[in-house]
């Protein structure tokens, strides 16, 4: 199978079944399936390749478990591309031993989807200043004050006035009171919002000090990576960025409030003007002054009504979070139950034993491959190695290049267990001698020779010509020709990987 993605247009994608291989990159013929789109590409790959294992995966995906770079070796499990969540990874490897991954990818979903929830409650919380436990309080007090609205509208009826006065008396109740009511409201609302923001702004972000977490790191003489302080930075300038924006959008929203404000004010006070003068004119000042005390009353009690009601609505929203939140909890823990019974059928026995026996035929010590639940529920992969010592069963690897080892074993380890299956006949183990001294080097190349003629694998691998294995008398051994797919060097074309220049 030819595939074909240019450069100038790397995102179409050509197919072609062939009865020879592609000579010197000519084209000299129709393609089956020419310029698919991206994603098309990929699902008609997986059709080409009909694999019969990790179906729910594409070959993308798995593909990288089987070319290892040397960054790959620093974890049995996850691959160095794997920089994200562990639902980026997790559930394939346990697919890839046997289990069903699903369940951990729904389960970290729900744990996301918990995240976000509480998330959403802390900021109604904080925003909103509501407490839920208060939500009785609220309603008491919202009672009270109905009960006060109604006592006031009551003693406002109570003003009397004079029959040839009716027109200004409709127009002061259906013009100039509806108005009021409404800036008041509106008012209010913009007060409201205001005081959070102000509140919001008051607030100030504690900045992590890395230079003093890596002097702790130091003072417990415990390794700080410099992946680790990239991230720490990093994390302290989106905190920074974020905030900032956030500051900028804030003060900006701050001012326009306050300019809204004042023009109510000034609207109030034209229109509560205008309304002394109407009442003047049908009742004498005192019956006046008691209409606009209460008039005022009314005003305020609606503003906190609608407040309140507000406020019981968000009580009621945050409470079907927590209900939903709950639920997700009940699904979590079913989850967790799964995952158990899951790891309790030790699907992954085989593969188990084969990565025990690559190891100790190179090592001569046992090796075991273990999966764990952690306090969270979540899976934990492990890969470990006898101590030659104290005979104990160790997480401790003794060096890059036993971690180096464990991860192609494990690679090995899978591709024996799936070789009667449509998977990948081949892996490619950059740099797979590097570390090794030389008894191990040829323990571990006679014991690759076999598994690829047992189960009709291809194992590729590079090295540098000082890593070349040596016998007894300190004497490179050297490889069969037709072991060797290429010799990289720098004095002509004949060493360039495609055997000539672009």
């Amino acid at each position: 199978m030819i595939i074909k993605r240019t450069v100038d247009n790397p995102s179409k994608i050509s197919f072609k079944l062939n009865s020879s291989k592609l000579k010197e990159f000519q084209q000299n013929f129709n393609w089956d399936e020419e310029n698919l789109p991206f994603d098309k590409a990929k699902k008609k790959l997986d059709e080409y390749l009909g694999f019969n294992v990790l179906l729910n995966w594409s070959y993308r995906k798995t593909v990288t478990y089987f070319l290892r770079s040397q960054q790959d070796y620093q974890d049995v499990f996850k691959l160095n591309k794997f920089k994200g969540k562990d639902k980026d990874w997790k559930p394939m490897v346990f697919d890839l031993l046997g289990f069903d991954g699903n369940i951990i990818k729904e389960k970290a979903e729900l744990e996301e989807k918990q995240e976000e929830l509480l998330k959403k409650i802390d900021i109604l919380k904080k925003e909103a200043k509501i407490d839920t436990s208060e939500k009785d309080k609220i309603q008491g007090l919202l009672e009270i004050k109905k009960d006060e609205k109604e006592h006031t509208e009551m003693k406002i009826d109570k003003f009397n006035f004079f029959e040839k006065d009716k027109a200004i008396n409709q127009q002061l109740v259906d013009e100039i009171d509806t108005k009021i009511q409404i800036l008041n409201t509106q008012r209010y609302n913009i007060s409201f919002e205001i005081e959070k923001i102000e509140s919001s702004l008051s607030l100030s972000i504690n900045e992590i000090d890395v230079n003093e977490v890596k002097q702790i790191y130091d003072e417990v003489k415990v390794y700080f990576p410099l992946e680790l302080l990239k991230s720490y930075e990093q994390l302290i300038e989106f905190n920074k960025s974020i905030t900032q924006e956030r500051r900028k959008y804030l003060k900006e929203n701050l001012n326009e409030l306050k300019r809204n404000l004042k023009e109510i004010d000034i609207e109030l006070e034209k229109i509560e003007a205008k309304k002394e003068d109407l009442l003047n004119y049908l009742t004498d000042r005192d019956s006046y002054a008691k209409f606009k005390e209460s008039q005022k009353l009314l005003s305020k009690l609606e503003a906190a009504i609608i407040n309140l009601e507000d406020k019981l609505k968000l009580v009621d929203q945050v409470s079907e979070i927590e209900n939903e939140i709950q639920k997700i909890q009940h699904s979590l823990e079913a989850k967790t139950k799964e995952i158990k019974e899951q790891i309790d059928l030790r699907k992954h026995a085989e593969i188990r034993k084969t990565f025990n026996g690559i190891i100790s035929s190179v090592l001569n010590v046992p090796a075991i491959i273990s999966i764990s639940q952690n306090k969270y529920g979540n899976v934990e992969f492990n890969a470990n190695i006898q101590n030659p010592q104290s005979l104990e069963i160790t997480a401790e690897d003794f060096g890059t290049s036993y971690r180096k080892l464990l991860s192609m074993a494990f690679d090995l380890s899978v591709l024996i267990h799936y070789s009667s299956n449509s998977f990948f006949r081949f892996v490619y183990h950059d740099g797979a001698l590097e570390g090794l001294d030389d008894r191990k080097k040829n323990k571990f190349l006679g014991y690759v020779k076999n598994i690829c003629k047992d189960y009709n694998l291809q194992y590729i691998f590079t090295l540098i010509d000082s890593d070349l294995p040596k016998n007894m008398n300190n004497e490179i051994i050297a490889f069969p020709k037709e072991e060797i797919c290429l010799e990289l060097h720098d004095k002509d074309d004949s060493g360039k990987l495609f055997g000539i220049c672009f």
